[in-house]
């Protein structure tokens, strides 16, 4: 057996066996990283910290191939379908803008975020911010800062737009921007740090809340007694958002 053979026999064997032995694999910006233990937070922090200017406080780290993230956009996608159909015929332009959200919403990459916040001197310093991941495979989103914010649900259209220094929620709403069926009493803000806050926003309970650059503004369907679905519809693109990657 020539050099040549036994050489690529040795690189397939060192690949089975790293693959056999991997216990955690995490996804960074298209590269991974593989540890045969069970690493903690710092770890997988380290060799990325100091790589570039990142914003930490929309970091996240998400558990990869959750089927039941795929089942739930699955039957979000078939109701918005449903939608569009019903106002295709009687109202074009609504039908227009339900097929933007659908288009957007099948191109999101998911993944289940996890309750973990993602910054490095903290996990040096504070025992409780430097977790050891469990056995599995992740995905680590983390960005510099990111100086827009997505707009989608029931808006004319689907959109980036600047993000507002120190801005309340509702001055990222238009009458233009919101289509015939959007709830125009409150906004789903998601922020890059992944909470989710119901932001009121009509003149009569309006309250100031800022906007964090990198989160999203999902304006909810108006829920009534003619639209009984819209209220799992907005359920379900609420779960969706906030397992969606970054």
């Amino acid at each position: 057996m020539n050099l040549s053979i036994l050489m690529r026999l040795s690189l397939l064997v060192g690949f089975a066996f790293n693959t056999a032995v991997a216990s955690v694999t995490v996804t960074v910006n298209q590269e991974q990283y593989i540890f045969t233990h069970e690493p903690r937070l710092v770890e997988l922090l380290a060799p990325i910290a100091n790589q570039a200017n990142w914003y930490w406080p929309s970091a996240a780290l998400y558990q990869a191939d959750n089927i039941q993230l795929e089942e739930k956009r699955q039957l979000l996608i078939t109701s918005l379908s449903n939608l569009i159909q019903r106002y295709r015929t009687q109202n074009p332009e609504t039908a227009k803008s339900i097929e933007q959200l659908q288009a957007s919403i099948t191109n999101w990459r998911l993944a289940q975020r996890l309750p973990i916040k993602i910054d490095y001197d903290l996990a040096r310093m504070v025992a409780a911010a430097n977790p050891q991941l469990p056995k599995g495979k992740y995905i680590l989103a983390i960005t510099p800062r990111i100086d827009t914010v997505q707009l989608f649900g029931a808006v004319n259209e689907t959109n980036k737009i600047s993000h507002l220094a120190h801005a309340d929620v509702s001055e990222y709403i238009t009458d233009q921007t919101l289509s015939n069926l959007a709830d125009t009493d409150i906004v789903i803000l998601i922020q890059a740090d992944g909470r989710l806050i119901k932001a009121p926003v009509a003149y009569w309970n309006k309250t100031h809340q800022e906007v964090m650059p990198g989160s999203q503004l999902f304006i909810p369907f108006k829920q009534s007694s003619f639209d009984p679905e819209f209220a799992t519809i907005n359920q379900q693109i609420m779960t969706l958002a906030l397992n969606r990657v970054q």
